[in-house]
């Protein structure tokens, strides 16, 4: 890790230096500069922008971070939840926004779209402690929510870094966090640690900043062998010219973490043994309360990746009333995971006389390194005019994405003779490139009413290259034009009310039409498009006609707002259709992941309220509650009942027309008490999460039981000490012990940490 940071600030240096040579900037000039910059992310602002969003100032973030990840502190808004494959919050963490997974969301950092080009997951673990340096975070929920980036089908986040202050500082943070073990003689053992340094130069010569953090996160994880290790660091540079602002920030974290990502079976939940196992493969008996077989996860299971972000942020006032904006980022990852493949043949892992081998009897117990190298570049302008009555804003984008994925043996027995450990059994190139244009205009013909129109025009294409020995080659195209109208009606000084229509549209994953890292070892993981012909057996796609179309959705949202000194809240309806949803098949692929298929038609229907209220004696009171109904219109589904002796599969269509769709709970709600003067702050949290369906088919067996549970919180800063701050750290997680299941996959359910602690100190000078 110290050769990769030296590296890095190297080259974060030499980019920085060019930016310095600007003039001089007066005092006045400097604080009037001196801003939040917000420079590629368009901001919903409240009374104005009629759009249903959260904002998340830096003040409770950082009453509320700690250690463990984004999707931890974001589940405690309205309509949100989140889950850990290892249970307790730190590694792969994932987050939902109205039931939609992250994959679906447009996730941001300074407006930089974090959604992975290929699969559209979000890896919080590659730029781990972000909060550390965040100054906010805005949530916007439904469709159109982004208007660059991959389009929002269940809204945006958006996570602002902007942690440079004109007073120097020097800080250190220490945590400790600490897990019960019911099941264990060790019953009460260190699960967690973080360590990390961070500076603030201040202002210097009036123009300059420069802002740096060190860390590092360790845990143990909550289930078995479900370890992480994160480097953190953040290194970022100001420039305040006289009609500009310029950052330059490098941000990531190399990691190392054990693989866990398979659920158990729902009765496990109750033995606190069991629920903490990590199983690479399992089956049910026939009554279903118990293992047929479970295959334990073998010790060399493990990951390792780094992506650095390069980030250069600028915005110039053109005039009074003009600013341009650009940001240009950069990223270069490199990564692998090493899993069994026991269940693999010669044939599988092409070591076989096809592949020029001489024929072993058997080769087995194989350990596979699947590796990814992905670099990504981008270039987002923004152009901002203040004009008479209103705003106008024109922008765009345009993103390049390689990702080379490889695989190869690192261990099996049976192997030939001076078999050459370097071999690479399968790999491919996944490319894509993504481009939009957007205008958006807020119209005030008043002072009380705001009106806004904005359209976006989004292109993307997939590719597949030079894929070793299967040799499949496409290109897809995908256009979409997404329009948004809204109005927002101040009815008097507290109330406003609003309302929107908008409808998006965004292509599938490239996994949805071509699984090819599957495709090495499923016969049945074959492109995902007509047949155009059948030759001597080989099978001759059109790659122009792709079965797993584009999502589209028309969402009407409708909301009311409430503001003043001691109350405010907000409360709204939206009502989702959906045409062609991607929703879950009720399978699963060998890691976990559910498998995706289209339906005709599917309806979200929901309300929220979310509000505030300040009591006497320093107390509050915060609370949210979201009902919704989320439905299959049409879909009628293959299901494949049995295979006879000739190894042919039997299929009948299910009807799920009026099934509730997987994932989605119609119940949700937050409610906090909080105690706050200037030293002390202290919050006890209540979550409540109803049930819900893994599967589309309604199986009662396959349901996620509703839960609730309770995390208190605690930081008490000391009176100075030699102008030193110390601030205490007390967190209890599951408060009440609650045994239960975040979410599953079917029948493949994931169980939380069991009662955790966290104690920590900062100090800073």
């Amino acid at each position: 890790m110290k050769k990769f940071l030296i590296k890095n600030f190297c080259l974060f240096l030499f980019l920085t230096l060019p930016l310095f040579g600007q003039s001089d900037p007066s005092q006045d000039s400097v604080k009037y500069r001196f801003a939040p910059v917000l420079v590629t992310a368009t901001e919903a602002k409240e009374r104005e922008t009629p759009v249903t969003f959260t904002n998340i100032a830096k003040g409770l973030i950082q009453q509320k971070y700690s250690l463990q990840d984004v999707p931890v502190l974001l589940a405690q808004e309205p309509s949100m939840l989140s889950y850990s494959d290892g249970g307790n919050g730190v590694g792969y963490n994932f987050v939902f926004l109205r039931g939609f997974d992250q994959r679906r969301l447009s996730i941001m950092v300074n407006g930089i779209p974090q959604n992975d080009p290929e699969d559209h997951n979000v890896y919080w673990i590659d730029f781990p402690d972000i909060l550390a340096s965040a100054s906010n975070i805005q949530v916007q929920r439904g469709a159109g929510s982004a208007f660059y980036g991959p389009p929002a089908i269940g809204g945006s986040i958006n996570i602002v870094t902007n942690p440079f202050t004109p007073k120097p500082f020097v800080k250190f943070e220490s945590m400790l966090g600490f897990q019960e073990f019911g099941d264990s003689s060790q019953s009460f053992a260190q699960t967690m640690r973080k360590i990390s340094a961070s500076f603030n130069s201040g202002l210097v010569e009036n123009k300059y900043m420069f802002y740096g953090r060190l860390g590092k996160i360790d845990s143990k994880g909550y289930r078995q062998q479900s370890a992480i290790s994160m480097g953190t660091y953040f290194l970022g540079a100001l420039l305040l010219g006289e009609n500009s602002t310029t950052r330059i920030h490098l941000f990531g974290g190399p990691l190392q973490d054990q693989l866990v990502y398979l659920g158990l079976p729902k009765w496990t939940n109750d033995n606190l043994k069991l629920r903490r196992m990590n199983l690479s493969d399992w089956g049910e008996n026939s009554s279903g309360t118990g293992f047929s077989y479970a295959v334990q996860r073998r010790p060399q299971e493990k990951e390792q990746f780094n992506q650095p972000h390069y980030e250069i942020l600028n915005e110039w006032n053109l005039s009074s009333d003009q600013k341009l904006s650009n940001t240009l980022f950069y990223y270069d990852s490199h990564g692998w995971f090493d899993y069994d493949a026991s269940w693999g043949d010669a044939s599988t892992i092409r070591v076989d006389s096809l592949h020029g081998f001489v024929p072993t009897p058997v080769v087995s117990n194989s350990l596979v390194r699947a590796g990814v190298d992905l670099v990504q570049w981008g270039w987002l302008p923004r152009y901002d005019w203040h004009h008479e009555n209103g705003d106008l804003t024109i922008g765009g984008e345009y993103r390049y994405h390689r990702g080379t994925h490889w695989g190869k043996i690192l261990y099996a027995e049976g192997l030939p003779a001076n078999f050459d450990l370097d071999y690479i059994f399968y790999q491919y190139d996944g490319i894509k490139h993504m481009a939009s244009l957007y205008v958006t205009e807020i119209y005030r013909p008043q002072a009380d009413l705001s009106v806004m129109a904005n359209v976006q025009f989004a292109y993307n294409q997939y590719q597949i290259q030079h894929e070793k020995f299967l040799h499949t080659s496409f290109a897809v195209p995908y256009y979409f034009l997404n329009p948004r109208v809204g109005v927002n009606y101040n009815l008097t000084d507290e109330w406003n009310s609003y309302f929107s229509l908008a409808y998006t549209s965004r292509e599938p994953r490239l996994r949805n039409l071509y699984a090819a890292e599957d495709a090495y070892f499923d016969p049945n993981a074959t492109p995902q498009f007509e047949l155009s012909d059948t030759t001597n057996g080989k099978r001759i796609y059109d790659f122009s006609k792709p079965l797993v179309t584009p999502e589209e959705l028309l969402d009407f949202e409708l909301g009311i707002g409430y503001n003043s000194s001691k109350i405010s809240g907000t409360a709204n309806v939206y009502w989702m259709e959906f045409t062609h949803e991607l929703v879950k098949s009720g399978q699963v692929d060998i890691f976990g992941n559910p498998v995706y298929g289209n339906a005709d038609r599917t309806r979200h229907i929901g309300f929220e309220v979310d509000g505030s209220l300040s009591l006497p004696m320093n107390f509050s009171l915060h609370g949210n509650v979201s009902l919704s109904k989320n439905s299959i219109v049409k879909l009628s589904t293959v299901i494949v009942d049995s295979t006879d002796i000739n190894g042919i599969n039997y299929t009948h269509k299910q009807n799920l027309n009026g099934n509730p769709i997987a994932g989605f709970p119609d119940v949700m709600g937050n409610l906090e008490v909080t105690y706050k003067t200037e030293s002390l702050y202290a919050s006890l949290t209540m979550k409540y999460v109803g049930s819900f369906y893994t599967d589309n088919f309604k199986d009662e067996k396959n349901k996620n039981d509703a839960y609730t549970v309770l995390n208190f919180e605690t930081v008490y800063t000391l009176p100075k000490i030699f102008n030193t701050e110390f601030q205490l750290r007390g967190e209890v997680r599951n408060l009440l012990n609650k045994l239960y299941l975040q979410t599953g996959e079917g029948n493949a359910f994931f169980p939380a940490a069991e009662r955790n602690y966290l104690l920590g100190v900062t100090v800073q000078l």
